[in-house]
């Protein structure tokens, strides 16, 4: 590895929290300084562990703990708080809400142990209406005890007016209503109140009669409610009130629903029905706010989790985006740093602030090429003028198969990308093996891939089962065999067909031998005849030796090629090790043994050719001695005026013929195996395209279902014929496109019958296809090794992909492609890539290529529920997709300098999600509609 990494300075050593599990990491990981100072930086929201409801000893119901000092003292407090912060740390509580019944005395001790171990603390207290309905109410994270303390009196409890009987014991209840502590602690101190246990005693569904109970819980400024355990836990009526099924009870945000039942036993803590996953990037009252307005996004009950891991939703994630840096004194973005959320990333600025480079750079590093023309002439540009040469980009990733892992993918720009593991070693790894399929799109790559339906069948292969890849594996394997086997029969019928023409002189030339020998010529020239035999029976042995000779030359540039050995890892650190050690070695004596063989092979060759050379000289030299009486049979043959030399050569020229018969029948019955070996090729991949089909339609049903009554999809096996028509125009014999397009189109069309009928001649095709008689005549007339290569094409299957283009909840209104804009064509698509993907997906500025409604209507919707269990990031200047997308992270880029010296900046406040005060203000200032957006947000949650 390069020295940078080496360096002490460079280790990280500590490991960051992602949304409820921590990343693996080893003691210190050797990352170069960049990414080490990125993973520094904020990754956005992530999920909290928060107990919301935590009592003191201060409750006389409070047991499971004791201490040596006196329980009135700050000792006893300091010993408690202690406590509580291990107990914490243990179970994985990451935030805790102070709730003792109309005190606020263990606030600051608790609060400053807490804080010291990590954990945050939300301050606050419990409180019951003059109703009896109890309401936990929290305020910011340094709001000072004293001031709560008056917030208590405010609600009509001064401090010697807040218990019945003694202190700790039977709290009074607030002369204020439910909907009156709910305005002051809101609205007034800026808190947030939440309905205390509403299935239970004391609780705002158990406790109201159902005028009170109604207008109580349909109250706008009540955001949050708190139950015992799963909703399926509710009783029937229970269940319909907070999903919003009963009119009476229909609110205009529906309620967010916590669990954080009272803890009075440290070990309540371990009870999953104490505790909720709140997902923040900057922890306080306004995340809470978020929270509970976005309860689908941002709340997780653990009692619904059936004993799910964190990430149980995102174990087939085969890859994650991790961190990201750049290092080059002339680049645009050096020194900048990203840390991603394992959700839904988001890049804004204002133009020139660096976006497109950030997406393009992730390109580049994850060796991914662009799709289009375009896209590859601004990926080319941005490398050559904005990242630049000497640049290097490091780009972390997380891997789960086989199992999680991390590596550190590393590429200078111009260069090839280098991959280390946590140890800093250099893995000898390509980057397709850690980062298969990450669907990168730059600026209108999403039009580009509408307008191309050639591209459409591999949306739907995402959503296809496993077993897919086997069959499409063997199919492949099928498509060459078939290749190959065109080849060797094209090769056999170009051969036989030569042989035919060198046959078809036979008849003629037997006809003259026969004029001879009707002549006796025969009988008076059989020696020389029967030397031409042997001469014929030399060649042939010469030849023999050539090919095999040939073939003994195949079989050792086969070995050199391919030496038969383990490479040295499939033996190290082996359970094994001297069983592997012994193929090894029988593997090393076969390949010696065989080399050794092919020497002798050599050596027989050799000896066979001076044999064969000497036998040569041998029977050249008897021809010679019979050569003067060869020549006195001629001068006969001449007295009598027949020329002895024409039928030598005569019978020459049949002695070679003769041969080719056996030559054609062994050639005709290689044809007869190649074309049953054809046949049966292609019923086997007739069967993979059947099984195939079973399985896209199985997909294209479970992309209906995730889609629902937003994309659909269809199939039409084997429909889309446009290589073939492409095929036949080729040929140049005057097809109309138009022509053959209805021709293919036909119920009944077969290509393979078309192909049958091609051989069957003129009238055939004249019969089933209206062809003129030119045309006919024409594709009649087509040689052999085009029929095959027709009939080798394979029609992929047609894939109808629509949209809905009607609003949400109103009757469906579907149209096809073809129907569709630019954007709404770009929608569909966009939508399609959204589920049932295991890599990120990286978008630069989606919205370009998308009609604005559909945005918010489709896209926003889908996004929330895909970014469950995918990565993404998008570059954007729309505020509809970080606001109503709830994106965890977003990165505001800014750029300052002038000419060469401009750069891009991430400043550390620039870095959040929209709970951060500084992150929604840029949102609001710098997207197109940002205002807009958050007044949608506003209108939707009722905010």
């Amino acid at each position: 590895m390069n020295d940078h990494m080496a360096a002490p300075s460079t280790l990280v050593t500590h490991t960051h929290a992602r949304n409820g599990a921590r990343l693996l990491a080893s003691p210190a990981h050797p990352w170069p300084e960049v990414i080490a100072r990125a993973l520094e930086q904020s990754q956005g929201a992530r999920y909290y562990r928060c107990a919301l409801q935590v009592n003191t000893p201060l409750q006389g119901r409070f047991k499971g703990f004791d201490s040596k000092h006196r329980k009135d003292t700050e000792s006893y407090k300091r010993d408690f708080a202690l406590s509580l912060a291990q107990k914490c740390k243990k179970v994985g509580i990451d935030m805790i809400g102070l709730c003792d019944h109309n005190s606020v005395d263990y606030v600051d001790v608790v609060r400053k142990e807490l804080t010291q171990e990590g954990i945050l603390v939300f301050p606050g207290f419990e409180i019951a209406s003059t109703e009896g309905l109890h309401l936990l109410c929290l305020f910011d994270l340094d709001s000072p005890a004293e001031e709560l303390d008056h917030v208590l009196t405010e609600l009509g409890l001064p401090p010697k007016d807040r218990w019945v009987t003694g202190r700790g014991l039977a709290p009074k209840q607030s002369p204020k209503s439910f909907p009156q502590i709910l305005e002051i602690v809101q609205k007034n101190r800026r808190g947030i109140c939440i309905a205390a246990h509403m299935d239970r005693e004391n609780g705002l569904l158990s406790e109201c009669a159902k005028t009170t109970r109604v207008q109580y819980f349909t109250d706008t400024n009540l955001m949050a409610g708190q139950i015992s355990g799963a909703r399926r836990d509710l009783s029937t009526f229970e269940r319909k009130i907070v999903a919003g099924e009963l009119n009476h009870y229909r609110r205009q945000q529906k309620i967010a629903l916590l669990n954080c039942l009272d803890v009075y036993n440290l070990k309540d803590l371990e009870n999953q029905a104490c505790s909720t996953l709140i997902k923040m990037s900057t922890p306080g009252i306004e995340a809470l706010w978020q929270a509970f307005l976005d309860p689908d996004s941002r709340l997780t009950l653990l009692t619904e989790r059936d004993g799910e891991k964190p990430r149980a939703g995102r174990q087939n994630v085969q890859v994650e985006l991790i961190a990201l840096a750049w290092e080059g004194e002339a680049s645009f973005l050096h020194g900048c740093g990203i840390h991603f959320n394992e959700n839904l990333n988001c890049l804004i600025g204002g133009r020139g602030t660096g976006k497109s480079t950030v997406i393009e750079s992730l390109r580049y590093v994850l060796d991914q090429p662009p799709l289009g023309e375009q896209a590859r002439r601004t990926h080319e540009a941005i490398l050559r003028d904005v990242i630049k040469s000497g640049t290097k980009i490091s780009l972390l990733v997380r891997t789960n198969q086989p199992s999680p892992s991390l590596y550190l993918i590393e590429r200078l720009y111009p260069g090839e990308p280098a991959i280390y593991d946590e140890t800093g070693q250099r893995r000898k790894l390509h980057v397709f093996d850690l980062a298969p399929g990450v669907d990168i799109l730059g600026q209108h790559e999403i039009a580009e891939l509408a307008n191309d339906a050639s591209k459409h069948a591999s949306l739907i292969n995402r959503y296809r089962a496993e077993t897919a890849s086997r069959q499409e594996a063997n199919k492949r394997e099928i498509t060459q065999l078939l290749e190959a086997n065109r080849q060797s029969l094209t090769s056999t019928l170009t051969e036989l067909h030569e042989i035919d023409d060198k046959l078809s002189q036979l008849p003629a030339l037997t006809e003259k031998l026969k004029l001879f020998e009707d002549k006796g010529i025969e009988e008076k020239l059989r020696t020389h005849t029967l030397l031409a035999k042997e001469e014929q029976t030399l060649g042939a042995s010469r030849d023999h030796v050539v090919v095999l000779q040939r073939i003994l030359e195949q079989a050792r540039q086969r070995l050199e090629l391919e030496p038969l050995s383990l490479p040295a890892e499939a033996r190290d650190q082996l359970p094994n090790a001297d069983l592997i050690e012994s193929i090894q070695l029988a593997l090393e004596n076969l390949q010696e043994a065989l080399v050794g063989h092919l020497a002798q092979m050599d050596a027989a060759i050799a000896q066979a050719r001076e044999e064969l050379l000497e036998i040569a000289e041998k029977w050249h030299t008897r021809k010679q001695a019979r050569q003067k009486e060869y020549e006195r049979a001629l001068t006969d043959l001449q007295k009598e005026e027949i020329d002895g030399s024409a039928f030598l050569r005569l019978r020459r020229e049949i002695e070679q013929l003769e041969p080719l018969r056996l030559k054609r029948e062994q050639l005709h019955q290689r044809r007869l195996q190649l074309e049953r070996r054809r046949k049966n090729l292609l019923h086997k991949r007739d069967t993979h395209n059947k099984n195939l089909f079973v399985l896209d339609k199985k997909a294209a049903d479970k992309a209906n279902h995730l889609l629902d009554q937003r994309v659909r999809v269809k199939l039409k096996r084997g429909a889309n014929y446009s290589a073939f028509v492409e095929k036949l125009k080729s040929l140049k014999l005057s097809l109309r496109t138009d022509f053959l397009e209805q021709m293919c189109a036909a119920e009944n069309f077969s290509l393979a019958d078309f192909v049958n009928h091609i051989r069957a001649g003129q009238h055939a095709l004249q019969e089933h296809y209206k062809f003129s008689k030119k045309q006919a005549e024409g594709l009649a007339h087509l040689d052999e090794a085009t029929l095959l290569e027709i009939e080798e094409l394979d029609p992929p299957d047609v894939v109808n992909i629509e949209l809905n283009v009607n609003y949400p909840h109103a009757a469906a209104r579907w149209r096809s492609m073809n129907e569709l804009s630019t954007g709404q064509k770009a929608t569909a698509i966009l939508l399609l890539l959204f589920p049932e993907s295991h890599t990120p997906l990286i978008i630069d500025q989606p919205e370009d290529d998308l009609d604005n409604r559909f945005i918010a209507d489709t896209i926003i919707p889908t996004l929330r529920q895909a970014k469950r269990q995918r990565q993404f990031l998008f570059a954007t200047h729309n505020a509809n997709l970080p606001v109503l997308g709830d994106a965890e992270l977003i990165i505001a880029l800014d750029a300052g300098g002038e000419g060469n010296a401009m750069r891009a900046h991430i400043h550390e406040t620039h870095v959040g999600s929209i709970d951060r005060e500084s992150v929604k203000l840029l949102v609001e200032q710098v997207l197109e509609g940002g205002q807009r957006a958050f007044e949608m947000r506003r209108a939707k949650y009722g905010f």
